[in-house]
């Protein structure tokens, strides 16, 4: 049997979900989603998700939600209608129909979508694989959580072909940008560092939370920087923080979450 998801306001079997031929989010990747992390019910993060989707509907110019205890409870359901204790549910938000072109109709009619797929976990280490593809600092599509996924994608299926389990991205300038699809962090000594958000970098909620929990230094750096780290590790709403073992099969760091990293997901 298929799951339940939720769309445009009706509970439909997941298989049968569709959208409209005209919807920009599938013609034009005109649209937002949010992956969050659902464990007995509660939605990890759920403020840092909603405030994330508010600020990008804003500074993108799409109608944003104006109830997240609404959403929160559609997940709810959601999850419950599933029979699932622990799940990672997807929040679609597109700009909805409009006519064929670029230009977006003078009222937008926004489509939201929800599905819910059972929790995997990580794998306990990660090995990554440098790409070719750069960001741009200027990039919408680095910068936001958009649907426009292209580069990632062909990130991902070079590094799974060069036998890794993630791509490594620099933006366009040389600096660290992150994983395909997490942001990147590393300890040397005491001190924690991150990309910072002008390198191309998604402002994940994890990342905020443990930007907000510990002294991070986030700005511009090299490769070679990451070369010389006592541990490395990817941090995303889904997988939380996994360390990373190795670089295009070169070691790095300690293959082990700094204690006080893993205390934040305990």
């Amino acid at each position: 049997m298929s799951g339940i998801a939720f769309k445009d306001g009706d509970w439909i079997e997941e298989t049968r979900k569709a959208w409209a031929l005209n919807d920009r989010g599938a013609l034009l990747g005109d649209g937002l989603i949010e992956t969050m992390r659902v464990v007995r019910g509660q939605v990890l993060r759920f403020d840092r998700h909603m405030e994330r989707l508010s600020r990008s509907c804003a500074d993108l110019g799409l109608p944003g939600p104006k109830d997240a205890e609404g959403i929160a409870g559609l997940i709810a359901e959601l999850v419950a209608e599933n029979a699932l204790k622990d799940a990672v549910v997807r929040l679609t938000l597109t700009a909805g129909p409009g006519p064929r072109g670029l230009d977006r109709p003078d009222e937008i009619i926004p489509s939201l979508a929800l599905s819910a797929a059972p929790f995997t976990p990580p794998p306990a280490q990660y090995r990554l694989a440098l790409s070719e593809i750069r960001r741009s600092p200027a990039s919408i599509a680095a910068r936001y959580k958009t649907l426009s996924y292209m580069d990632n994608l062909q990130a991902r299926r070079q590094a799974r072909g060069a036998g890794a389990d993630m791509a490594l991205l620099l933006d366009t300038r040389g600096n660290l940008s992150g994983g395909d699809c997490a942001n990147l962090f590393w300890t040397r000594g005491e001190e924690v560092f991150t990309p910072d958000l002008r390198c191309g970098v998604l402002a994940g909620t994890v990342r905020a939370e443990i930007l907000d929990s510990i002294p991070v230094e986030a700005g511009n750096h090299e490769l070679g920087e990451l070369m010389q780290a006592d541990a490395v590790f990817v941090t995303n709403a889904a997988i939380g923080a996994v360390p990373v073992v190795s670089l295009d099969g070169v070691p790095l760091g300690s293959g082990e979450l700094p204690p006080r990293i893993a205390a934040l997901f305990a």
